[in-house]
């Protein structure tokens, strides 16, 4: 199951938020709260959390995207990944 990563509002009047950064790439391991991805306004940096044990499947938004709270940013699988072997 994915869960998504959502910019959540910040709180402060910004005319334009930007992704600076992905923090972890796809395919890394993610606790909850660690930060996964670094967005910038003007003069500011905020880091975005993983709201989710898993790892990070899906880049929705790129570095430079420019972005508003409740943008989803990419996806968290939370479910058992694949093993060569299978289930079973």
């Amino acid at each position: 199951m994915a869960t998504a990563i959502v910019l959540p509002d910040l709180g402060v009047d910004v005319s334009r938020l930007w992704i600076s950064c992905w923090l972890v790439e796809p395919g890394d391991s993610v606790e909850p709260g660690d930060r996964v991805v670094e967005v910038l306004a003007r003069g500011m940096t905020f880091d975005v959390a993983a709201p989710t044990a898993g790892h990070l499947s899906h880049v929705a938004k790129i570095v430079d995207s420019v972005i508003e709270p409740g943008d989803i940013l990419g996806w968290i699988e939370t479910g058992p990944e694949d093993d060569e072997d299978g289930p079973y």
